[in-house]
């Protein structure tokens, strides 16, 4: 199984509809994890784990991960590039919110 884990929803302006969080899991920095991980997805419109990628999945590419780097520093630590963070969208790819799960492996955050 996997480990306790908080999940964030946020509406398509970023701001917060529900948190919760697992008996179990940290209150200390998974809801800030899960938060960010949901806010990058609004800010960039796809999901935290192809902002990673889409930053570091080229060798020799030192400018684009300075960028990314950049892009948390500016947002003040409001955004995160690594898995977890999911965009929702209607049938038709309106942005309606994302969702931040945080507390497992990344893959597993995902998974939830």
């Amino acid at each position: 199984g996997f480990n306790p884990v908080t999940v964030i929803v946020l509406d398509q302006s970023g701001s917060p509809i529900v948190s919760k969080r697992m008996d179990g899991c940290s209150p200390v920095g998974v809801t800030d994890f899960a938060m960010a991980k949901a806010y990058s997805c609004i800010v960039n419109k796809y999901p935290s784990r192809a902002f990673r990628d889409r930053y570091t999945a080229e060798p020799n590419q030192a400018a684009k991960f300075c960028q990314m780097t950049a892009m948390v520093d500016i947002s003040q630590g409001k955004m995160a590039p690594f898995p977890g963070g999911i965009l929702l969208t209607t049938a038709d790819g309106q942005i309606v919110g994302a969702v931040g799960v945080s507390g497992a492996a990344g893959d597993e955050d995902e998974y939830c």
